[in-house]
């Protein structure tokens, strides 16, 4: 019998004795979470790996060029792509609709405090 073991028999009989009945809850096990199952280059049964290293697996650029994963040279071809010819209208219209979003939320918190007040 182990110390543990041991010593919570030991503790189930003080609170026999001071007239408390132990009782014994026994939790469910927990499912693995995500990525503790089927990991790359782990043995599951079989006694070999499921993958392995190859030799287009290295990385074969040292700067990273475009939008891709690092050291690869992939182009870029999302929303960076090019400079906009009206930046300056860009920026004028980002500043208008912050302004209007900030002015909105101030509204919405304003109108939540009145419902508050008038719900008393």
């Amino acid at each position: 019998m182990t110390n543990s073991t041991q010593s919570l028999l030991n503790t189930i009989d003080q609170l026999k004795a001071s007239g408390v009945t132990p009782t014994v809850k026994v939790l469910k096990t927990r499912g693995p979470r995500k990525g503790e199952t089927l990991q790359r280059d782990s043995q599951h049964g079989r006694g070999r790996a499921l993958g392995g290293v190859k030799g287009g697996d290295r990385q074969m650029a040292s700067n990273s060029v475009g939008g891709g994963k690092g050291g690869t040279i992939t182009k870029v071809c999302g929303i960076g792509q090019s400079m906009v010819s009206n930046l300056s209208k860009v920026q004028s219209d980002y500043e208008r609709q912050v302004k209007a979003d900030r002015k909105a939320a101030a509204q919405d918190r304003l109108m939540d405090k009145i419902d508050e007040a008038l719900a008393l």
